[in-house]
Formats: C-alpha cells, sequence, structure tokens
C-alpha cells in the first residue's frame, strides 16, 4: 500500500483536485490522510467536512508548519511507501504504478523521483530543474521535490521531517540529505509524472531575504562539516586541475569509464 500524505492549510480552493488525481491513479492500493494543519477559512473547513464522510483519513492539528503535518500524518499511515503530495499539486495516473514498481524490484532504492509539469502563474518560469541525482549537486541545492514516493522505513529510521520552525523552506531538501547519508538510493523517472502549481501567496513565495538566510544558517549548522568535507576536496581538485590539467582530465577518465565509479566519494 501507499499512503499519501496531504498537509493542508488554508488550501481548499485547490484541496479538490489534489485528492481527485489520487482517486485517478492507475494504482488503487492507496489510502488518503489529509492532515488540516489548523485551516481557519470555512471554505477549507467545509471541504474536509465533506471529505469526512468519504473513505480518507482526516486529521487535524493546531498549525505547527507542513513538516509536522506530513510527520502527523506518517504517524497514522499504514502503507509500506509515502507519497508526499502538497494540497495545490496533482499527481497524473501513472506515476504510482511506476514508482512503486521500481521500489518492489529495487530494496535498495529509498526515494523515486520524478519531472514536474509547472502550470499557473507564470508557468514558464520553471522552479526547479531535475536531473539524475547526485550527491555533490544535491549539497549544492535541491532538485527533488517533496511529490516523491520514499520507502516508509528509511524515513522512520531518521525520524521524519525536520520540524524546527527555522526550516522556512527546504525540509525535503534536508531529508534527501539524511537518507543518502544512510545509504539509501535515489532513482530518478525521467518523465513528467506530476503536476506543480505556480501560485502568489504560497509558502515558497513568502520567503524572504531574512528566512532565506535563517534557514541556510540552520542548514549549514547541521550539515556544515558535510558541506565543508566535500566542497574541500573539489577546492583542491581544482587546485590540481590547474597545476596539470592535461595529467587531471586523463584521470578523470579514467575513474569514469574504466573504474566506473566517481572521482570524489
Amino acid at each position: 500500500m501507499i499512503s499519501i500524505i496531504i498537509p493542508c492549510y488554508n488550501s481548499g480552493e485547490y484541496l479538490k483536485e489534489a485528492i481527485n488525481s489520487c482517486y485517478n491513479s492507475k494504482f488503487k492500493e492507496i489510502e488518503i490522510i489529509v492532515v488540516n494543519d489548523g485551516s481557519t477559512d470555512k471554505f477549507t473547513l467545509d471541504i474536509l467536512n465533506d471529505y469526512g464522510n468519504q473513505n480518507i483519513k482526516i486529521l487535524e492539528q493546531p498549525n505547527k508548519g507542513a513538516a509536522a503535518a506530513r510527520n502527523f500524518g506518517v504517524s497514522h499511515a499504514k502503507g509500506e511507501f509515502l507519497l508526499f503530495l502538497d494540497s495545490d499539486n496533482i499527481i497524473r495516473p501513472d506515476y504510482l504504478t511506476k514508482s512503486i514498481e521500481v521500489m518492489v524490484n529495487n530494496p535498495s532504492i529509498a526515494v523515486v523521483y520524478s519531472k514536474p509539469f509547472f502550470f499557473g502563474g507564470d508557468a514558464g518560469s520553471n522552479r526547479f530543474e531535475v536531473r539524475d541525482f547526485l550527491f555533490d549537486s544535491l549539497l549544492a541545492g535541491n532538485y527533488i521535490d517533496m511529490c516523491s514516493l520514499v520507502r516508509k522505513k528509511f524515513f522512520l529510521d531518521l525520524g521524519g521531517f525536520d520540524e524546527n520552525r527555522e526550516l522556512f523552506f527546504g525540509e525535503d531538501w534536508e531529508l534527501w540529505i539524511r537518507i543518502s547519508q544512510a545509504g539509501g538510493e535515489f532513482y530518478f523517472l525521467n518523465e513528467v509524472l506530476f503536476e506543480y502549481r505556480i501560485r502568489r501567496g504560497s509558502l515558497i513565495d513568502q520567503v524572504d531575504f531574512q528566512k532565506r538566510q535563517t534557514t541556510l544558517k540552520y542548514l549549514g549548522s547541521k550539515h556544515g562539516y558535510l558541506i565543508h568535507y566535500h566542497y574541500r576536496q573539489y577546492f583542491r581538485i581544482l587546485e590540481k586541475i590547474q597545476q596539470n590539467p592535461f595529467s587531471y582530465f586523463l584521470r578523470i577518465l579514467y575513474f569514469k569509464y574504466i573504474l566506473k565509479k566517481p572521482l570524489i566519494k
């Protein structure tokens, strides 16, 4: 079973589309868990009441933020796998089928992710560019959206999302770093399998310079050694390339095509 966790805070305008996309999934062994994170507008509350009469778990908590809402949803999840769907986004019918096939056939994989289709607002401006997994690239910035299939065992073993309120964004990014360091593998489905709504007033739009700085300082304090360790290696390699570029170019080719492993671990 896949447990689909949908945190909701005053987003009733889009919630039905998110839930209906789950119903339209070709993979049917799912449970839908909506966590009301202290919504106050009547429209959202009315919609939640309507869905309370259907086969959906509606959980209530005071406003604690999306990370806490997702963790609360997972604590009630029965599925072996988790999909985290924002209440204003949409999954396409094939997403779960293709993701679960990868998971079942590859026990070492902890996260399956795909490309989004950006819509709404200034949809021509992609928020991020998804690509094959590389840990060094992940340290430089997140390119894996929250809307990913996660093996619940990895999630629980690592304590779930960090609920520190200094994380104004990037709780998924922080989790991906921990999962990778714990040995979990990532698999990129190189096709568009979910839809990412760009809208004014979303949480990411409310992150100003000060909040961004606070978040990055927190991530630096938590993973500073790891970041320093990796980028120190890059600095040393750049120095060696400058000293003897042709020799180091041959070494890079040797690692990539003969040993078939990264030059930097």
